[in-house]
């Protein structure tokens, strides 16, 4: 018996012993659910995604008790560590302005220029909203930045702000943004749309030019060019009963999304037509714009109207002229934005629902083409969140990011998503 023991005890020693000398297992790493981008101890609000045939860039206003202390940081994604690297500070812009629907965004032409487009509020106190859009431009991947520059030189702009920006296809950026000045429509409300090109030999901008009058004076514009060159430009009109295209008994201005194309890199501009007519009687601004990409070769739409009757995030095609097949993704959506890749669109927007009488905003992505997958939730349950913005990284990873309000400071928050 006392043999038997022993050889028990025996094995047993030995396969310790085998087990400690055995190379422990890794546990492989994996990307969190939910990555925050920024210093939770500061404010940060204005997410931007800029992507061109190279990098994806992320940019953001970090904002501060005085508002001349706000600053603009950015970074670069890092597709071999499936992260953000380390963020860059743009020194020049200290002190910018900040808008949810009228952020500072940071683009990069083909030749690696880097551009930074921003707002300062206007120093006349008589303008209560007015402010001037800057530039400045760094050719290390922000490591220095040029002096800054206004965007408009005209003493008859007062006022530039609601700016986007996309790679066009010389490998230059075109910039859109709505201006005080009246050089379309002198005698309706809103303001114009103007549209410019850079110039990176030169670090300047070229080709400044009206293009659409008469449009709401804060909602978000889009430019986004199609794999063919051509240039897409949408936002939201001001239609006066005077003009063509009012109907309805109720004699308030109508605010409807409208579009135009450029088929020469911005030389000339089609007459802007509906994207559609949903007829939103409304007086003020709704503070949320649309949003265009491509898939399989349609060019595709995303927008919020709160008409009465048809109110909600709506999604229509282009067919060679006109927009048809109007949708709708959810009655309870604001500030959709889109992106797609060669199957399917994605539109994320955040969406109020309530929960044990109190109430959240959730962002919620939807699968447009794809009817037999439904909207999933992207942030996290029962919590606040805002503005959300969507790249693709390639064919099979979305990259997302939204402000989240559940703490004291706003937060950027980040997540990889496979559909």
């Amino acid at each position: 018996m006392k043999s038997f023991f022993y050889n028990i005890l025996l094995v047993s020693l030995l396969f310790t012993s085998c087990d400690s000398k055995s190379p422990k297992s890794k546990k492989k790493e994996t990307t969190p659910k939910y990555v925050t981008l920024t210093d939770t101890n500061k404010q940060s609000e204005g997410t931007y995604f800029f992507k061109n045939q190279k990098n994806i860039l992320v940019n953001w206003t970090e904002t501060h008790k005085e508002p001349n202390s706000n600053e603009l940081k950015f970074t670069y994604w890092n597709d071999n560590k499936q992260k953000f690297d380390t963020e860059i500070v743009v020194p020049t812009a200290k002190g910018l302005q900040l808008h949810a629907e009228s952020m500072a965004k940071i683009g990069e032409t083909n030749s690696g220029t880097l551009y930074a487009f921003y707002r300062r509020k206007s120093k006349d106190r008589t303008s209560r909203f007015g402010g001037n859009m800057y530039y400045s431009t760094s050719s290390d991947k922000g490591k220095t930045w040029s002096t800054e520059k206004k965007l408009v030189n005209d003493p008859n702009s007062t006022s530039q702000s609601f700016f986007d920006i996309e790679i066009l296809a010389d490998g230059e950026l075109g910039i859109i943004w709505l201006d005080s000045r009246k050089p379309i429509d002198k005698n309706h409300k809103g303001k114009t749309l103007y549209f410019a090109k850079t110039d990176s030999k030169t670090t300047s901008i070229l080709s400044e030019k009206p293009i659409a009058g008469s449009t709401c004076e804060c909602c978000r514009t889009d430019i986004f060019k199609d794999k063919k060159g051509t240039i897409h430009i949408a936002y939201r009109n001001i239609i006066d009963k005077e003009e063509p295209g009012f109907s309805g008994e109720d004699e308030t201005e109508i605010r409807d999304m409208y579009y135009t194309k450029s088929t020469d890199n911005g030389v000339s501009f089609t007459k802007p037509i509906p994207l559609s007519k949903d007829n939103w009687h409304f007086y003020g601004c709704p503070h949320t714009g649309p949003s265009l990409a491509e898939s399989n070769g349609v060019l595709g739409a995303v927008w919020y109207t709160g008409a009465p009757e048809n109110s909600g995030v709506f999604f229509i095609k282009k067919s060679k002229d006109t927009f048809k097949g109007k949708t709708l993704l959810t009655k309870t959506g604001y500030h959709p934005q889109m992106t797609a890749n060669k199957k399917v669109y994605y539109a994320v927007y955040e969406e109020y629902y309530e929960k044990d009488n109190k109430g959240y905003n959730k962002i919620e992505l939807n699968f447009i083409g794809n009817q037999t997958k439904p909207s999933v939730e992207i942030s996290e349950a029962l919590s606040q969140n805002n503005h959300p913005v969507i790249t693709t990284i390639n064919d099979d990873t979305l990259l997302i990011a939204w402000v989240n309000t559940d703490t004291r400071n706003p937060k950027i928050i980040y997540t990889l998503y496979k559909p």
